[in-house]
């Protein structure tokens, strides 16, 4: 782990450095475009002490908080959905951010980016309810995949493919390093200013050159672009950049895959219970009596319950569904609604985790509330 300076004049971690590393798994730009990801309130250069995870900012998340000396709480929730018209001291959120602000407690949060991402809320409710390799059961809303062209000599084709992999260009899925490299002839005429590294100025030359090519996500344009310049010869580097069609393979919506063996739905309604913590279900009962292909998507996802029927799953398993869409589904697929807060609750420890294995060894405590925040009670 390397430490940082900044403007404080000390040497340590800031909250912009976890952002950094929270936003190359789950970048904002995954995010749906009415949402509201990022830093809700704080300073990113403030340096990071402890670390609060929670689904939302309830008082008493805030309370556990200032009790763990925490300055930095992150919420799947975002804490600021809409914009706010006013800060009224007298109003819940107004009381929460003046109780945050005084308390020098930033709140980060990651939505609908951190559902979309690798090893997100439903790809994680997917493997806790034993869905062996789970994949995305839609792409993700928007279609943010570019490729980047530029014509490189082959002396320095090697250099330039892997600084812009370093820069996370070329992943396609499970692989990295990824691009077509095609050969070409490239023609320039330098005046008296320029200083060829091939050639001679003041003369037409012919170059042997490779068309190198890659796709990337467009919010990793900065960086692929730096890293392409700082590794290639040229004083100018001839290179296109295009928007694509395709979605990107690496994000999407909900999850979907089968288990390791049939299960009979009584005992599924079982599993459920035990590995959510839960004792109420709502069942929407359909043909299977045994379940072997499962889609799920944590949170508010019964807009995906036609996608989970189209590729075979018995059953679809999400939080909570609107009345009107869930008699579209009786007697044509199993819909369980498990709730809101407990299909997502388990991308908590995964977040944990992640963090806790970045800082390594730093004197950082990272914090899974203890909070209870589901508003929530059932009686059974």
């Amino acid at each position: 782990m390397h430490f940082f300076s900044d403007y404080f004049g000390e040497t340590s971690l800031r909250i912009k450095h976890l952002i950094e590393f929270l936003e190359s798994w789950a970048p904002p730009g995954a995010a749906l475009s009415v949402d509201n990801p990022g830093l809700q309130i704080g300073d990113p250069c403030a340096p990071l002490t402890n670390i609060l995870i929670s689904l939302e900012i309830t008082d008493r998340v805030i309370e556990e908080a200032i009790e763990n000396q925490v300055n930095l709480i992150l919420t799947h929730h975002p804490f600021l959905y809409k914009p706010l018209k006013s800060i009224d001291l007298n109003s819940d959120i107004g009381r929460k951010i003046v109780k945050l602000i005084k308390n020098n407690i930033a709140v980060y949060s990651a939505h609908t980016n951190l559902d979309a991402a690798p090893d997100g809320v439903s790809i994680t409710l997917a493997k806790l309810l034993g869905v062996e390799n789970p994949t995305f059961l839609t792409p993700p809303e928007s279609k943010w995949q570019r490729k980047i062209v530029v014509f490189v000599p082959a002396s320095h084709l090697e250099a330039v493919r892997t600084a812009m992999a370093s820069a996370c260009a070329g992943i396609i899925g499970d692989y990295t390093h990824c691009s077509f490299g095609s050969p070409g002839i490239g023609t320039f005429w330098g005046n008296e200013n320029t200083s060829p590294v091939v050639g001679s100025k003041g003369v037409l030359e012919q170059v042997e050159e490779i068309k190198l090519e890659m796709l990337f996500p467009a919010w990793k344009l900065p960086g692929v672009l730096a890293a392409m310049k700082a590794a290639h010869p040229y004083e100018e580097v001839a290179y296109d950049v295009y928007s694509l069609d395709n979605f990107d393979v690496n994000f999407g919506f909900g999850a979907i895959g089968n288990l390791p063996e049939p299960i009979p739905l009584p005992d599924l309604y079982a599993q459920i219970r035990e590995r959510l913590g839960i004792k109420a279900l709502g069942i929407v009962e359909g043909p299977a009596e045994t379940v072997t292909r499962l889609a799920v998507c944590s949170g508010s996802g019964g807009s995906l319950a036609t996608e989970a029927l189209k590729q075979g799953a018995e059953v679809f398993i999400t939080g909570e569904m609107k009345y009107s869409n869930l008699l579209e589904y009786e007697d044509r697929l199993t819909i369980i609604v498990a709730g809101h807060y407990a299909t997502e609750r388990v991308i908590l420890p995964v977040w944990t985790e992640k963090i806790q294995n970045w800082l390594k060894k730093e004197p950082v405590s990272v914090i899974e509330t203890k909070v209870l925040t589901n508003p929530l009670k059932y009686l059974i």
